[in-house]
């Protein structure tokens, strides 16, 4: 299925469904390590921007609407979501705050046009600060972190183009179907139809925010690896010395399955290809809940068995 026919999950519009989600939504506040952040933008020559002990949504909104009448108005925004995106964690922000004060003049118009951009062109604004054939344009500032600056700089605008994306957020969308989606480094193109599958979603659910939309993906995203449904057999279907991830879905394995079940019938005479069959038919079943049976497999003469979705 393609993202342009993704349907409105099921699970999001009991979520909608099930509480005032955006008096929620702007409620949020987070508690922030204040201190921490002074210091660590005194020690690199950078005014001190953070609003307080806690930053609250609100707040945001109404630095996201200044973010784009300077350099510095948009630098101030930025660690403000930081802030609000770890908490009291300060993972990586060291090295964010020093790549910023590298280059400060040329980061912070670039982080202001970003912000203006967004506004009307999520695509474009996305590939200003990761460009398609290139890495982050800010040290440990991937497209989990950026996209919340380019939200907030839409400051608070109910249909702002320019949506979170997160892993968390891609497991969702994959799981309603858009499969291609990966996990991380998306495109800015991934981006653009992502915008507009929030924006159509919110159409669908006859809702005010798309943020709303997106608020919802988090809360009904499933585990990572949900689609790696082996892994969560390890100890059951693969020896821990020999046993590796990959990028195999459970579609992957039902074709897998499928085929192994073919080739079982093509390969009649051999024993030794029959253990096989059965073997790693056994771990599939396993992994996919026992949804696609055993394959099982006898030697009478020129006469062979086997099973497929359990079946003889």
């Amino acid at each position: 299925m393609k993202h342009t026919t993704l349907a409105l999950p099921d699970d999001l519009t009991d979520w909608l469904s099930a509480g005032d989600r955006a008096a929620e939504l702007h409620s949020d506040t987070v508690a922030v390590d204040r201190q921490w952040w002074t210091d660590a933008l005194a020690e690199h020559g950078l005014p001190d921007s953070l609003l307080g002990n806690k930053i609250s949504r609100a707040d945001l909104f109404a630095l996201g609407s200044r973010a784009t009448d300077s350099p510095d108005d948009a630098i101030a925004l930025l660690w403000n979501v930081v802030a609000f995106c770890l908490g009291r964690r300060t993972s990586d922000g060291k090295k964010r705050i020093a790549a910023v004060s590298a280059d400060r003049k040329y980061l912070g118009g670039l982080l202001r046009d970003a912000a203006e951009t967004g506004r009307e062109e999520p695509g474009a604004a996305y590939a200003m600060l990761r460009p398609d054939k290139g890495g982050n344009m800010i040290e440990r500032l991937g497209p989990a972190g950026f996209t919340w600056f380019l939200y907030f700089a839409g400051a608070g605008e109910p249909k702002h183009p320019s949506p979170v994306l997160e892993s968390k957020v891609a497991r969702s969308l994959r799981r309603a179907g858009w499969r291609d989606l990966r996990e991380s480094t998306w495109t800015a193109a991934d981006y653009v139809a992502y915008s507009k599958v929030v924006d159509g979603w919110r159409a669908d659910a006859g809702i005010d925010r798309n943020d709303v939309i997106v608020r919802g993906l988090f809360a009904i995203s499933p585990p990572s690896g949900w689609d790696h449904p082996w892994q969560a057999w390890e100890r059951q279907t693969w020896e821990r010395e020999n046993w590796v991830r990959g990028p195999l879905t459970t579609d992957d394995l039902r074709a897998v399955h499928r085929w192994l079940s073919t080739l079982a019938a093509l390969t009649s005479r051999s024993a030794a290809a029959h253990e096989e069959f059965e073997r790693l038919g056994h771990k599939i079943n396993t992994a996919l809940g026992g949804e696609v049976g055993e394959i099982r497999a006898s030697l009478e003469g020129d006469r062979y068995r086997h099973s497929y979705h359990g079946e003889y």
